[in-house]
């Protein structure tokens, strides 16, 4: 056993500062303080170094609340550290380790004749290529030296079809039992250090005498001391209530670590882990076992197999050999003989091609001949054709010419006849001039008078002489005009010419596009035609995609549907079974109360437990018998109180008997009502009349047991019942009691409010009516459970239908759509073609729009060319009638002229002999002058004009003569070219039937050398049939015998009757006979030996883990024996010195622990009673705060008197006691502090009075504590 020397605190909730707290040996050590000052932080060190794990218990929401936060003037800590210092003491109370070795020894011999199955499994799977994941989810137990089996994960690639996978392989590795005890490594007086860190960061660490260790290992050193798993020693603030509060199964945690079984229960976990693993391998390697068995089985028949295979395989090969050798002969044969064939096919073909190629060329010389003469007819009918057309133009042109020789003669003679005019006036005016010269002396007066009438006179002459001159000017005019129109007239009939040669070609080229159109127009008719019937299946198939889509959305939708309906069929069950489970469990919970009584009184539950020893069986109590309304239920309990407990029993023997028993045991008081065997079934109350009624009719009893209640409790049964008791009347002696329990008696007396004692009998009949209605409740659960289990199956089902019918959708649907998809594609093939077809008809179109445009367009040009010809030869018939009125209108205008100039020269003569004779007749002169000149002026015009057109005339004529010239010599050259064009065609006839016969003959030859080629082509196909049918039986032979055919040829004899066709039959009837083996294993005999052995290997490692299975039972029987012996002896003494340690702290009393029935004592749990001096046996939760501090303390020292701790912590557990009560604490642990070490965290100054030191917690700095100390010699 250890001793706690001293306490060291650093960076520990409000410890900020380094801290020393150090301990005497044995007595009490006080830690005082004020409220909030951190107290209570030296026991959460002393429970967080020892090993502490949960923050809870630690007054934190997690770890790192452990840690010091930091204040405002103080940063937080980044680490808390606690190390608690030691001494082993010489008194050390160990338990007895001989029996743990034993334990030990044999965990550690299942260890080590365990079966390493993951090995076999391992090894099995790589002998049949599978990979096993092992179960990495096995849990680990440890314990005192018992270490968890630890995982080694691996890679391994899997090879599979097409790809590889990385699957994980799981690979124990075990460790073995090893036993370690801390405690016994200590010699007495040796120093034990014990610390623990914790960082902010998470991290935290152990240590023991400064080195590293594990939280194990630290439990290990202090199991069995009362410092750990339960750690009765420390008692920490508010658990001393828990002790008694607590659940009877965790209660007995306290009862364990006293008694020393902690580390049997450990090796109990290791024993059972180990069984449960040999079970679990057991079953594995019998799974193995079965499949080495089954493959063992099939590997003899595969041997078997196998050895048939292999005789007829050997058969089957010699029989190949003289196949092959026969096939290799008859196909060298054949190749030789094909070889000569095709020598002597090659020499015909070679013969063949030299007469082709000299026929070839005859017909190219024949083929050239024709191709000349068919150019020189060509080029003769050029010729002509232009000969023809210069003659024609020629005698246009002629014809044209000698129209103008005509019109200019007319024009020479009107010019001569008006240069006699003008002469002949010339003369006349010479004359006149002499006359008036000699009558200028005479008339010179008479000029001045007569001199204005002369001036008018010259002014008309003038005007006349210049109309004459603007006719001759619009003759001439005239004149040139009448010539373009005539040039224009023969301009216009050659492009009429040209323009008809044009349309006749055009309308050619538009015959040939019509066919083209028609031919065009089939094609487009013809892909239309596909393209709509692609179009209409396109649309058949589109619509049987889009019912398949919509059924499929139906179905998707029903999936859906179903889905969500089997959901919430399936949370209908979850929260049927939530319900039932949780129905059950209370049920369960309740059957437990009901099997124990305990909601019955005390004494009444000793009545039920010890029904054996008193020798009488109750038949119940009689709330049994009762089947109360609910709404009535507290009236029933107010009137008939604690009498609804009453035993059932069936005599009065009975009652004298458990009487007998009661007053010789002293268990208090007991009402017994006699009731005849099983005749007091409870029946369905009565639901009573509304208002009022009397309380029988509520009970729901029978007959019998309602006669002999009315007996024994006439006032009860008599009593009525009302909802409230305003405007009820009572009569005198009648008893009223309503649904809250209040009584009315005689209407004077009123009993209301709860009843002291109520405690253990206020809920008993809800009790009853809660366990009846379980009952009913479950049944029906399960009912409503299996409904709809059914209903989530059937919805399974559906779903399941619904999503089979869905994927049979989704495959059609996808091959509809890849059929819809070919379809598109010739579609748009179909629609390409149109396409196509509709260019080459819009081409066609236009071109034949183009030529019927350029058709319309010449024959427009044509018919503007004729109109244009028409207009020109109005226009030059116009010009010559118009040149024919100007001439008419000059000559008039020159009448009128001469006219005028008589009348002037009458003015003259007027002038002359008016006034002064001699200037008139001078004027006159002047005037003659004048006119003489323009006379002069006008015949030199005439003259000038009469010269140019007798050189035209000239000219033209020429023209003429050339003209006829051209025009005969284009009629001989047209006569020579005609009888040239005659030789021409001939020669042409001549050639063609020379290129005709010489293609014929070269046809002749060219079949024959095509049936020469044809002959050898099929020669040398048959040769390289014969040579690849060699080839590929020299491969199979490589492949079936691993010879070389020839070297099998040269080597293997036949018989003279050999027979190819019958061996071929035999080896395919063999092949078959082979084939229909099937798969063969050629290792199947080595493996069938493997198997055998590993067979034998496999049994024998079943039978050690058997073998184990029973040690690892045996040990557990043997663990379970000896800690239920430690269990029960240390409960017995426990449990007398609970109630010597309650006497004496209650000055009286009596207080006694119980276990719980339980088929196992080690499962059971431990009922604490009390019964305060003065005070009835009552259930402990009703004890007052003190008395439950008392009874805990009680408990306490009793278990510490059992089994001492190296120390004790009490965290105020003294807080609840007054001054009397302290003072019997404080002197029991005064005498226990002889053997244990108290550390006491206090605020009552008598358990300060006791201590040998005082260590005094303080809060100098807000939020930092800090010690001091006083020691008392």
């Amino acid at each position: 056993m250890f001793k706690l020397q001293r306490l060291e605190i650093t960076g520990f909730k409000s410890f900020a500062d380094y801290t020393e707290i150090i301990f005497t040996g044995n007595g009490i050590t006080a830690v005082v303080g004020p409220n909030g000052c951190g107290k209570s932080n030296v026991s959460d060190a002393i429970s967080w170094v020892l090993g502490e794990q949960r923050a809870k218990s630690l007054r934190g929401a997690e770890m790192k609340d452990v840690v010091f936060q930091g204040t405002r003037s103080r940063k937080p800590s980044g680490m808390a550290e606690v190390v608690l210092h030691l001494v082993r003491d010489d008194d050390a109370f160990d338990i007895d380790d001989a029996e743990l070795e034993e334990i030990d020894e044999t965990l550690s011999g299942l260890d080590e004749s365990a079966v390493d199955l993951d090995a076999i499994e391992f090894r099995e799977a790589e002998s049949t290529e599978i990979e096993i994941v092992a179960d990495s989810s096995a849990l680990s137990v440890s314990g005192n030296g018992y270490h968890a089996e630890e995982f080694e994960v691996e890679r391994v690639q899997a090879a599979q079809v097409g790809s590889v996978q990385t699957v994980e392989r799981t690979i124990k590795t075990k460790r073995h039992w090893r036993p370690r005890s801390f405690a016994l490594d200590f010699a007495p007086g040796e120093a034990v250090s014990v610390t623990r860190r914790l960082y902010l960061s998470g991290e935290s660490e152990y240590l023991l005498n400064g080195k590293g260790c594990r939280l194990r290992d630290i439990q290990d050193l202090f199991a069995g001391t009362g410092l750990s798993g339960a750690h009765y020693a420390i008692i920490e603030q508010g658990r001393i209530g828990q002790i008694l509060s607590a659940k009877p199964a965790d209660r007995r945690g306290l009862i364990e670590e006293a008694a020393g079984i902690s580390k049997f229960r450990t090796r109990q976990r290791a024993a059972e882990s180990r069984l449960e693993t040999a079970k679990l391998n057991l079953g594995r390697i019998s799974d193995i076992v079965s499949e080495i068995e089954k493959q063992t089985n099939s590997l003899r028949r595969q041997a078997a197999k196998t050895r048939r295979y292999v005789v007829l395989q050997e058969e089957f090969r010699i029989l190949l050999r003289r196949l092959f050798t026969a096939e290799g002969r008859r196909l060298s044969h054949l190749i030789e003989e094909l070889e000569a064939s095709l020598a002597s096919s090659a020499e015909a073909e070679s013969k063949l091609g030299v007469q082709v190629s000299s026929q070839e060329e005859a017909f190219r010389n024949a083929t050239l001949d024709a191709r000349e003469s068919e150019e020189m007819l060509a080029e003769v009918r050029r010729l002509h054709a232009q000969n023809a057309l210069e003659r024609d133009r020629a005698e246009r042109e002629h014809r044209y010419q000698s129209e103008q020789i005509v019109n200019l003669n007319n024009r020479l003679e009107a010019l001569r006849a008006e240069s006699a005019t003008a002469n002949e006036r010339l003369k006349l005016t010479d004359a006149e001039g002499e006359r008036l010269e000699i009558e200028e002396a005479g008339e010179g007066e008479a000029a001045d008078a007569s001199r204005l009438l002369l001036v008018e006179a010259e002014k008309l002459y003038s005007e006349k002489i210049g109309d004459v001159r603007a006719i001759e000017s619009d003759l001439d005019a005239r004149r040139g005009e009448l010539m373009t129109h005539t040039a224009s007239v023969e301009r216009f009939d050659e492009i009429v010419r040209q323009l008809t040669l044009n349309v006749e070609r055009l309308s050619q080229r538009a015959e040939g596009l019509t066919r083209e159109g028609i031919r065009a127009d089939e094609v487009h008719m013809a892909h239309k035609a596909e393209a709509a019937r692609l179009s209409d299946v396109i649309a058949g198939e589109r619509e049987k995609l889009k019912d398949l889509h919509s059924e499929k959305s139906e179905m998707l939708a029903e999936t859906g549907a179903a889905r969500e309906t089997l959901r919430h069929s399936e949370e209908q069950l979850r929260s049927l079974h939530g319900d039932l489970i949780k129905s059950c469990n209370r049920l369960e919970t309740l059957q437990e109360l009901e099997e124990k009584r305990a909601v019955y009184a005390p004494q009444i539950q000793r009545v039920f437990a010890e029904k054996e020893a008193i020798g009488v069986n109750p038949q119940g109590v009689l709330a049994d018998f009762l089947n109360v309304e609910k709404r009535a239920e507290k009236a029933v309990e107010s009137l008939f109180g604690e009498y609804l407990q009453s035993v059932i029993i069936d005599s009065v023997d009975d009652a004298e008997t458990i009487a007998g028993w009661l007053a010789a045991n002293a268990s208090g008081r007991v009402p017994l009502l006699i009731v005849p065997q099983r005749i007091g079934k409870p029946e369905k109350a009565a639901s009573g009349r509304r208002g009022s009624s009397y309380i029988a009719d509520f009970l729901g009893l029978s007959d019998e047991v309602a006669a002999i209640l009315r007996k024994v409790f006439p006032r009860e049964m008599s009593a009525v019942f009302v909802d409230e008791f305003s405007g009820v009347k009572c009569a005198d002696g009648e008893i009223l009691v309503n649904a809250a329990g209040d009584i009315l008696i005689g209407g004077g007396l009123l009993i209301s409010g709860q009843r002291a004692e109520e405690g253990s009998n206020a809920s008993l009949l809800a009790f009853k009516r809660e366990f009846a209605e379980l009952a009913d409740a479950i049944e029906m659960l399960e009912n409503e459970a299996d409904a709809a289990a059914g209903v989530s199956e059937a919805n399974r089902k559906t779903l399941a239908a619904a999503e089979e019918k869905t994927v049979d959708l989704q495959s059609l649907i996808i091959k509809v759509e890849r059929g819809l998809d070919t379809l598109e594609l010739q579609e748009r093939t179909a629609a390409q073609e149109i396409e196509r077809a509709e260019r080459h008809r819009s081409v066609v179109g236009s071109e034949s729009a183009q030529v019927e445009r350029e058709i319309a367009e010449i024959g427009a040009r044509i018919e503007d060319a004729k109109s244009s010809r028409h207009q020109a030869e109005e226009m030059r018939v116009a010009a010559r009638d118009a040149m024919e009125g100007i001439s008419a209108r000059l000559l008039r205008s020159r009448e009128l002229a001469e006219a005028e100039n008589a009348v002037l020269n009458e003015r003259r003569t007027e002038a002359a002999t008016s006034g002064e004779r001699r200037r008139a007749v001078q004027s006159a002169l002047r005037r003659l002058e004048n006119e003489r000149g323009e006379l002069e002026s006008r015949i030199a015009l005439i003259n000038l004009e009469l010269s140019e057109t007798e050189t035209k005339i000239a000219h033209l004529r020429t023209t003429v003569s050339e003209i006829a010239a051209r025009i005969t010599g284009s009629e001989s050259e047209i006569a020579s070219e005609s009888r040239d064009l005659e030789t021409a065609v001939t020669a042409l006839d001549d050639a063609r039937k020379s290129a005709d016969a010489a293609s014929r003959e070269l046809a002749e030859l060219n079949k024959k050398a095509a049936d020469a080629r044809n002959d050898r082509a099929a020669i040398e196909v048959r040769k390289a049939e014969a040579v690849t049918e060699l080839r590929n039986l020299n491969e199979h032979c490589s492949q079936e015998l691993g010879l070389i055919l020839g070297t099998l040829i040269e080597a293997e004899v036949l018989e003279a009757d050999f027979d190819l066709s019958d061996a071929r039959s035999r080896a395919d009837e063999m092949r078959e006979r082979l084939e229909g083996f099937g798969a063969i294993n050629m290792l199947a005999v080595e493996e069938l030996a493997e198997t055998e052995e590993r067979l034998l290997f496999l049994t024998s490692q079943r039978q050690d883990i058997i073998d184990s299975i029973a040690s690892a039972e045996e040990a557990l029987r043997e663990i379970k024996e000896r800690s239920r012996e430690r269990f029960r002896r240390a409960f017995e003494a426990i449990n007398a010195h609970f109630m010597q340690y309650f006497s004496e702290l209650f000055g009286g009393g009596r207080g006694e622990m119980t276990l719980l029935e339980s088929d196992d004592i080690l499962e059971a749990g431990i009922e604490v009673a009390a019964q305060p001096p003065g005070k009835r046996l009552q259930n402990i939760l009703l004890l007052s705060g003190g008395e439950k501090a008392m009874t805990a303390i009680a408990l306490v020292l009793a278990i510490f008197r059992y089994r001492p701790s190296p120390f004790c912590l009490l965290d105020e557990v003294d807080a609840p006691l007054d001054e009397a009560n302290v003072g019997r604490f404080v002197s029991k642990i005064e005498e226990m502090s002889e053997k244990t070490q108290f550390i006491v965290i206090t605020h009552n100054k008598r358990t300060m009075e006791a201590a040998r030191a005082l260590y005094g917690v303080t809060m100098q700095e807000a939020g930092v504590s800090s010690v001091v100390s006083v020691k008392f010699d």
